[in-house]
């Protein structure tokens, strides 16, 4: 019968310890109500992109002859290269096909929708990186032995968040209990 020896290394062990930080009340309702309007967002974001790539499928099914088909910024066309190994670019080497004012209002609206939805879940993202950046400042304090990220707050201020910090914060459900994100 072999004995088995269990060793840890004191490196390892330390890393079983985390350093946390607590929320107030009114920190907590504040990262509650940005992390629902980040999922928000990202759901809206994730609809326009599916509705847009809907009717990308269904326009392409429609026109097989259009191989990798795109559409010119005003969706009036809709285009491909008869020949896509010729670097030429003479216009005879397009195919196109005219999109009706039903579909190129279908197509309109939902880039629209697209880009507009893409624009608000970037902003609504920074809302949330500026919100736990400043959390991580307002309660964590540097130790000697630290390394950093340089980030820019919304106004102007220029901070550094500290290691362990740097790739952001797990929160409990109810943002009473927050940790490093490994």
């Amino acid at each position: 019968m072999g004995l088995s020896l269990c060793t840890f290394s004191p490196f390892s062990i330390a890393q079983d310890v985390v350093p946390v930080i607590y929320p107030s009340v009114g920190e907590a309702a504040k990262l509650k109500l940005t992390v629902q309007d980040l999922r928000s967002a990202e759901g809206r974001n994730a609809r326009a992109v599916e509705a847009w790539r809907i009717f990308y499928k269904s326009y392409q099914s429609a026109h097989p002859e259009l191989p990798g088909l795109r559409f010119v910024s005003d969706f009036r066309v809709a285009f491909t290269r008869r020949n896509p190994s010729s670097s030429i670019g003479l216009s005879e080497e397009l195919a196109t096909v005219e999109l009706s004012a039903e579909e190129r209002q279908q197509a309109e609206s939902l880039h629209r929708e697209m880009l507009e939805a893409k624009a608000a879940l970037d902003q609504v993202q920074e809302n949330w990186s500026d919100t736990w950046h400043q959390l991580v400042l307002d309660h964590v304090t540097a130790t000697p032995q630290s390394s950093g990220t340089p980030i820019t707050l919304p106004n102007g201020k220029e901070a550094v968040i500290w290691f362990p910090w740097t790739n952001g914060v797990i929160f409990t459900a109810d943002f009473r209990v927050g940790v490093p994100q490994r």
